[in-house]
């Protein structure tokens, strides 16, 4: 019945989710916030970077991986999301996927460590989701916009919380939040 009552509002008095300012989304989005940066202690994602990040890879290989990551013809499009890392990642988005669009991790250099489901490219170094969050070095959350997630094709906000590893920033989780969440907490929160 509550259930009901939830929907039919919905139905009459949608929630404009271009009337949330970034305030209204830090004050939303506080608990999920928490609940990442818990993720961010998550030994086996520490590993997965940290393992990366010893590979040194120079930015044109970099960019020759994302070349053929967004044509599709990259190995690394199925195995970014079938290594340790990607199936964690997995198993948290199949399991709340009323809540959650994707999520992926990164390396210092903003190339993607594990992805679930694959993002429409390899390297995040040159977005905002990854440049802001890893701050130079200094990390910070940060939330994006609201906006159609060209990869899952769901409006979402995405998270950005940086990974540390013995006080240093050394990679970034992304984590994409549904919009009809941020619309059924606004009204929670009423």
């Amino acid at each position: 019945m509550i259930r009901m009552l939830f929907m039919a509002l919905l139905l009459v008095s949608p929630l404009s989710y271009a009337e949330l300012t970034q305030e209204d989304l830090k004050e939303i989005l506080a608990p999920r916030i928490e609940g990442l940066k818990f993720l961010t202690k998550n030994g086996m994602l520490l590993q997965a970077i940290r393992e990366q990040n010893r590979q040194e890879q120079s930015l044109d290989e970099i960019k020759k991986i994302d070349a053929e990551w967004k044509a599709g013809t990259s190995p690394l499009i199925k195995e970014l999301q079938e290594n340790k890392a990607g199936s964690f990642l997995k198993n948290i988005i199949i399991q709340q996927a009323d809540v959650y669009s994707e999520a992926f991790l990164t390396d210092a250099q903003g190339a993607n460590v594990a992805a679930y489901p694959a993002t429409s490219d390899y390297w995040q170094g040159d977005e905002e989701k990854f440049t802001a969050s890893f701050n130079g070095g200094q990390g910070k959350v940060f939330i994006g916009p609201i906006e159609m997630d060209e990869s899952t094709q769901t409006n979402a906000v995405q998270i950005s919380v940086p990974m540390e590893y013995n006080d240093e920033t050394i990679g970034v989780l992304v984590i994409g939040v549904k919009v009809s969440v941020l619309e059924a907490e606004k009204l929670q929160g009423q």
